[in-house]
């Protein structure tokens, strides 16, 4: 028979070959315990295997994981088909109990069937056999499916899926975990797909703020690494003279992220509302997100009232990236962090700080997904290449610049996947007219 066998099979007729009693009887014994593998898939079939104590297993490895074909139990001829078409291994073969085995070489198993020409139709009829238990499961799955596709269940197809006939047992256990596999990836898929929507609800758009035409250049864009992510940035108008701006990296990703992303702009909003100054909202904004706080996330954030008028910007930089201010003279400051990350300790605020945006000058305001972007090589692009990326982008549209950071970062990467959230903002004021 061959590596792929039927389960619950009858005693072959080639045990009885004579001229393999023979071969067994010289052959020394080997033995396996329970879990040892006894021949790998891809390797080269040099020898057949007789089990005469035990069970294996036979399974085969894909890109997916392993798929388990059949349970094979002594007595039994296993490998011989590889061995006989010079084929490398087409499955895995371990041991499920303490097994004996005997070796059998290519040059043994040809002799046995030089000697008895019935050996080598017993195994042609026993992977008849096989290949008829296959086609019988790709018949009935397939039949299935276009049942389901048709909407025609027939109540047969369904008897049989619930209670397979012994040949097909093996391939109904795989079906079935492979239908509940999916079915599992199904429903994440729709759960992701759910909160990338809830989250994409939640970043605001520029069309929004009327209140900025002729004033300012805002644009902002971010880039998950997974369907949804812990990155976040916002912007409204607290009256017709005040834009509050803000950016932030939750801890961690995927849905727990993007819920706790969630929480922290509904409760900044809140309190940007309410409170009179930057200092006073992010004291409340980190009061309220310690409460409770039993997952232990916390939120770095970056949170500004910029003066439509002035130019002037208050801000607290809660441990995040350091945005960077983009003289129109040509020199570049930094915005470094003022206090820690928003839901670690209740009693240590950050403190304000502020600058002032004269006509022209350009704020960019990003996560470490920037900066952190790796290569192939495992290196990170870095502050000093992406500042001087910026500089040379100083006089381009603020849209320009935000996009080219994205494309920078893609070109850097080599195609290496995106580990990290990326997420980017730019503010410019307009020349006076």
């Amino acid at each position: 028979m061959s590596d792929i066998v039927e389960f619950g099979a009858s005693k072959p007729d080639y045990l009885h070959a004579e001229a393999l009693e023979v071969i067994l009887k010289s052959l020394p014994q080997i033995q396996l315990n329970s879990g040892e593998i006894l021949v790998q898939q891809g390797e080269t079939s040099d020898a057949a295997f007789f089990l005469s104590r035990g069970a294996v297993s036979v399974y085969a490895e894909t890109l997916f994981g392993s798929v388990p074909l059949a349970t094979v139990h002594a007595p039994q001829l296993i490998g011989e088909i590889g061995v006989l078409a010079d084929l490398p291994r087409t499955a895995t073969i371990k041991a499920v109990t303490p097994a004996t085995v005997c070796r059998i070489s290519r040059s043994e198993l040809h002799e046995i069937g030089r000697k008895n020409p019935d050996f080598l139709l017993s195994i042609i009829g026993q992977l008849g056999r096989q290949l008829d238990a296959v086609n019988r499961a790709v018949s009935l799955y397939t039949n299935a499916l276009a049942a389901l596709e048709k909407r025609e269940f027939d109540s047969r197809i369904l008897e049989q899926l619930e209670n397979p006939p012994p040949q097909l047992a093996e391939f109904s256990a795989a079906f079935h975990r492979f239908s509940s596999q999916i079915l599992d990836k199904r429903r994440q898929h729709d759960e992701l797909a759910s909160a990338a929507i809830i989250q994409q609800s939640f970043l605001p758009k520029t069309s929004n703020l009327a209140a900025i035409e002729g004033i300012l250049e805002l644009h902002a864009d971010m880039r998950p690494a997974r369907e949804v992510g812990g990155d976040f940035y916002d912007f409204f108008m607290l009256d017709a003279d005040h834009l509050a701006i803000a950016i932030g990296d939750i801890c961690g990703k995927g849905i727990a992220a993007s819920l706790f992303m969630a929480v922290v702009v509904t409760v900044l909003r809140t309190a940007a509302h309410e409170e009179k100054d930057v200092a006073s909202t992010i004291a409340r904004t980190n009061a309220i997100l310690c409460r409770d706080n039993t997952s232990s996330m916390f939120a770095t954030v970056f949170y500004a009232v910029l003066d439509l008028g002035t130019g002037v910007l208050e801000y607290c930089n809660c441990g995040h990236n350091a945005p960077l201010l983009l003289l129109y003279s040509g020199e570049t400051c930094s915005f470094p962090a003022t206090g820690l990350p928003l839901a670690l300790f209740a009693d240590r605020n950050a403190a304000m700080a502020s600058a002032t945006l004269s006509h022209s000058d350009t704020l960019v305001l990003f996560t470490d997904g920037v900066t952190e972007a790796m290569n192939s090589s495992k290196e990170e692009l870095g502050e000093t290449a992406f500042i001087e990326t910026l500089a040379s982008l100083r006089d381009r549209p603020v849209a320009e610049i935000i996009s080219r950071i994205f494309s920078t970062v893609d070109s850097f990467s080599q195609g290496a996947e995106q580990t990290d959230d990326i997420t980017c903002i730019g503010i410019r004021r307009r020349p006076s007219v």
